[in-house]
């Protein structure tokens, strides 16, 4: 209960800053900062002092705040070298126009150096810590995104490339991907020479004009690639016995908020197709979100009992 209490509070810690005031820390502040001549081990540290400072921790007059230092903080941050992600054969081969279709739209979007972000899902440690994977960049980094009247829906950064990758590297055969985004699951998939087929489930007609019109021509393996405009838990009831899929990935929430309840109806489906192996984006922190509430709830009634 001890973890459970400190998980809570740096995850809302965090949380905050990511919404609040994630470029808190500029280019500006980290060079007054940071002496001349520092490595970017140097920099790191200093750059996590000072986030440890705007999170609202003092490690010298609070244990409990030294722990999370230590404990949370230090583990989760990384500086980002943002040539492994441009170097990514999505970025390398795919050129995303800036272009709209209904109330959605085809944008570049960045992060400005030093800015803040999420750059993986959550990590789970043996004692039970939940740890956010943060990160950030020392130079502006720009990203594709797929917009919803203004609204991020989906984006191709460190975030989305490094949590989808397991689901890469392990499908195979026929695929069957909820969710289309940009197309990046379906393009790395589609690349591999163990995958025959990608079908891709997306219920929004302006996602799929966007995409088979801007993005689906430039996929060197479009041909393997099959796109049903398609609830997916309509699909999953009706649709995909007749698919007969060796492998299913499943990224339709926007984030934990609105993933568990999905996360959990798409759960009751996987005994329907026992020779289908199921994953699903961000699936360690829906996890870990869903024992949080069964452990609140919990809580809330031993409370209850002793009241």
């Amino acid at each position: 209960m001890e973890i459970q209490k400190l998980n809570h509070r740096f995850g809302w810690l965090v949380a905050d800053y990511l919404n609040e005031t994630p470029c808190a820390i500029s280019a500006e502040l980290m060079e007054e900062m940071l002496p001349v001549g520092e490595d970017a081990a140097s920099e790191e540290v200093i750059y996590r002092a000072l986030l440890g400072g705007f999170l609202g921790l003092d490690g010298e007059q609070s244990e409990e705040d030294r722990f999370l230092e230590e404990q949370y903080l230090q583990m989760g941050i990384r500086r980002m070298d943002p040539a492994p992600y441009r170097d990514n054969p999505f970025y390398r081969g795919i050129r995303i126009p800036e272009a709209a279709e209904g109330g959605w739209k085809l944008a570049w979007q960045s992060y400005a150096p030093y800015e803040l972000f999420l750059r993986d899902d959550l990590v789970l440690t043996a004692d039970l810590r939940q740890i956010p994977a943060l990160g950030y960049f020392a130079e502006p980094f720009r990203y594709p995104s797929v917009l919803q009247d203004g609204r991020e829906w989906m984006s191709i950064k460190p975030s989305e490339i490094e949590s989808s990758q397991a689901a890469v590297d392990a499908a195979f055969g026929r695929v069957v991907t909820f969710g289309l985004g940009l197309g990046y699951f379906a393009f790395m998939a589609s690349e591999k020479p163990e995958v025959t087929s990608v079908t891709v489930v997306e219920r929004e007609q302006s996602v799929i004009d966007l995409f088979e019109r801007h993005i689906l021509p430039q996929f060197p393996q479009r041909s393997k690639i099959k796109v049903v405009e398609a609830d997916a838990f309509d699909y999953l009831e009706h649709t995909m016995a007749a698919a007969q899929p060796d492998f299913v990935f499943m990224d339709i929430w926007h984030d934990i908020a609105d993933g568990t309840p999905l996360y959990v109806r798409a759960k009751q489906y996987e005994s329907r197709f026992p020779r289908t192996r199921f994953t699903y984006w961000i699936e360690r922190s829906l996890r870990c979100a869903l024992v949080n509430q069964l452990e609140r709830s919990l809580s809330q009634e031993d409370s209850c009992h002793i009241a």
